[in-house]
């Protein structure tokens, strides 16, 4: 898997940053895909540091004239690689070059480095001529935010927010919300180590890349408890919000979106008494990390990973089985199993969302199958966008 990642200032070409993924040694062959892409196409494209200044400059030149054409470029192919093209704000152009990552993953990854901008610039300030001086004040914060989103795109499904199943969720959420009520916050998660385990509903009402950016920023914090003004880029881009959070437990984090008031000190006050009682319940859900399951829950030991997901709310339960035989004696050649079966979720979520754009409604995908010599797949949509997607055995009977 290889990912280069270009930013730079829609009219002037000014390059903001770049960022490489994977084994990207295959310059030489991207330059002529994207040349020979440019000469068929009458388009342009933006390339990394590894070229030339000369032939970036000439990249860069050949897709403004194009633009001044109204020529406008989304996703291209050439090869094994995909192109995405996207302004942003009318300020930011991002390009996206990747190999062996699905389409949906950079299409989110464009939309995740953009936000990591937005949540430190408004975007009215984005807007603003002094763009550049601004994105570099405020690096220190986004570049860890970025980098991570790099880091997850090859190996997890980025717009979906991974949560975990506990014994214990129903409790806790009570707690959670009598916690909201006090601190007179619609927008509270708990996360346990990268999942949440559960949240409020105006938490899943924010937009997908919300939700991530600020999961991504508590991943990359150096401290569990910080009080960080932030910018929504799709609930509130413009009028900045607080977002706080405070460690309840070992590896557990209250996450709260707030205005000026209350005070942090007030807040971790109100966590302290709201979870005081509940400290043997924490660590009960923090038990059914990795596995992201409750320990009673047994998977056949001929299942090597699962994925529950709701495709509406955007949350998903991504577990592998520890109890199998050793994965590195069974599953050859085709990568990791998380990688096998993030690419065949990813695309039946692409075929069941074709099917519904296009509204063919005599075309039923709600069984799917995947077969190869190592191991077999198994997907099933329900009419409520409930997916559960199998891994296992290839020596598992397909009837069953």
């Amino acid at each position: 898997m290889s990912i280069y990642l270009i930013c730079l200032t829609n009219n002037g070409g000014l390059l903001l940053l770049t960022r490489k993924k994977g084994e990207c040694n295959n310059v030489r062959s991207l330059q002529f895909a994207l040349l020979l892409w440019i000469i068929t196409h009458d388009h342009s494209f933006n390339y990394i540091l590894q070229l030339a200044f000369s032939t970036l400059a000439s990249l860069n030149g050949s897709h403004m004239f194009f633009k001044s054409l109204g020529v406008s470029l989304y996703t291209t192919y050439a090869e094994s690689w995909t192109y995405l093209w996207k302004d942003f704000n009318g300020s930011i152009t991002i390009i996206v070059c990747s190999s062996g990552v699905s389409e949906n993953n950079i299409e989110l990854l464009a939309e995740l480095v953009f936000g990591a901008f937005s949540l430190f610039v408004s975007r009215d300030e984005l807007s603003n001529s002094a763009l550049l001086e601004r994105l570099k004040k405020e690096s220190k914060h986004y570049l860890p935010i970025i980098d991570a989103a790099l880091e997850f795109c090859t190996n997890q499904l980025l717009n979906f927010s991974y949560c975990l199943l506990s014994n214990d969720n129903a409790q806790i959420l009570q707690r959670l919300n009598e916690f909201s009520v006090r601190c007179g916050s619609l927008f509270c998660s708990l996360m346990v180590g990268q999942n949440i385990a559960v949240a409020t509903e105006g938490w899943w009402d924010l937009h997908i890349v919300d939700r991530q950016l600020l999961q991504l920023l508590l991943y990359t914090s150096v401290n569990l408890q910080n009080d960080i003004a932030v910018y929504l880029p799709k609930k509130s881009p413009n009028i900045a919000f607080r977002f706080i959070t405070i460690p309840v437990s070992h590896n557990s984090v209250l996450c709260i979106i707030c205005g000026a008031e209350p005070k942090i000190r007030d807040l971790i006050d109100i966590a302290q008494n709201t979870f005081c009682n509940d400290v043997f319940v924490l660590q009960s859900i923090e038990r059914c990390m990795p596995r992201c399951l409750p320990d009673q829950f047994d998977l056949d030991s001929n299942i090597e990973a699962i994925i529950l997901a709701n495709a509406n709310t955007r949350k998903c339960v991504f577990s592998f089985n520890n109890t199998s035989n050793a994965h590195a004696k069974r599953f050859v050649g085709e990568g990791q199993p998380s990688d096998v079966l993030s690419k065949m979720f990813i695309q039946s979520l692409t075929n069941a969302f074709l099917a519904e754009n296009q509204q063919l409604e005599h075309i039923s995908l709600s069984d799917q199958y995947w077969y190869s010599d190592s191991h077999i797949s198994y997907i099933k949509k329900d009419s409520n966008h409930n997916i559960l997607c199998l891994l296992c055995m290839s020596s598992v009977p397909r009837h069953l």
